[in-house]
Parts: C-alpha cells; structure tokens; sequence
C-alpha cells in the first residue's frame, strides 16, 4: 500500500494492510512540519488560543497518525497492539510545560520517570518502524508495499 497504490483516506483511517518506511517517512515529514507551521502560525496569529487549537490539532492527527504507524507495524508482522508504546508519548507530550508555567523547577520523580519511559518508547518504535525493513513476503497482514 503505497501513496499511490491506495487512496489518501485508506492511507490515513484505514487500520488495515501495509506501508513500507518511505511511506511511514513521508506522513512523519508532513505531521511533524504540519504541526510546527501550525504552531507558529497560532503564536503569531491568535496567541491567546494557541493553549486550546494546538492540542486540537494534536487530536485530530491522531487517528491519521496512528493508522499509518499501525500499518507500519503491519509491515513488520507485528501487530496493532505496538501502538500501546504511543500512550507514554502522548502522556510526555501533555506534560510539556507551557510558555507560562516556571520552567525554573525542578523536575519531579514522576517527571523524569515519564520523559524516560516516553524516550524509550520513542527510541523503540523509531527503530522498528522507521529503520528496520520489512516483511519481504506477504505477511497475515497482507502483501508488501510496493513501490
């Protein structure tokens, strides 16, 4: 299931079939970039309610985001069931101070317990999903990307 070989809406809330890393790759590009334009524009243009539509965005992403790395997944012969390792960085992610909070304090137990585990959580799903290939050969999941 490549960009091509399945339509935009399969590719971002389907949580069936495949996608190999260069598809895996180009949706990360684009969230990512999505969400820093996003950010800034927000800043410069409605600071005030930057604190609201930027977790809004981050929520509406979230299907998309989980669907192509489930499929990602797929195509390792693993199943949904990794994508439990995005709960610690969704939770690190919630956690990030704001502009207006002191960020002159020091960070707890729990603080630091939880920006590890979502390093580690990270770290693992960025070897798995976006360094290692794939299943050469169909898998349960079905056939390769091609492309």
């Amino acid at each position: 299931m490549s960009l091509d070989s399945q339509s935009l809406q399969q590719l971002l809330f389907s949580f069936q079939g495949r996608v190999g890393r260069r598809t895996f790759w180009i949706w990360n590009l684009c969230y990512y970039l999505s969400i820093v334009v996003f950010i800034q524009l927000c800043h410069r243009l409605v600071p005030g309610l930057a604190p609201v539509l930027i977790p809004l965005l981050l929520l509406v992403l979230l299907i998309p985001d989980l669907a192509v790395t489930a499929k990602r997944w797929h195509d390792r012969n693993k199943t949904s069931w990794w994508l439990l390792l995005n709960v610690p960085l969704v939770i690190g992610r919630m956690m990030v101070p704001g502009a207006e909070d002191d960020m002159a304090t020091t960070p707890t137990l729990l603080d630091t317990g939880a920006t590890l585990l979502a390093l580690l959580c990270g770290s693992w799903i960025l070897i798995e999903c976006g360094l290692l290939p794939a299943v050469e050969d169909n898998n349960r999941f079905g056939p390769p990307e091609q492309g």
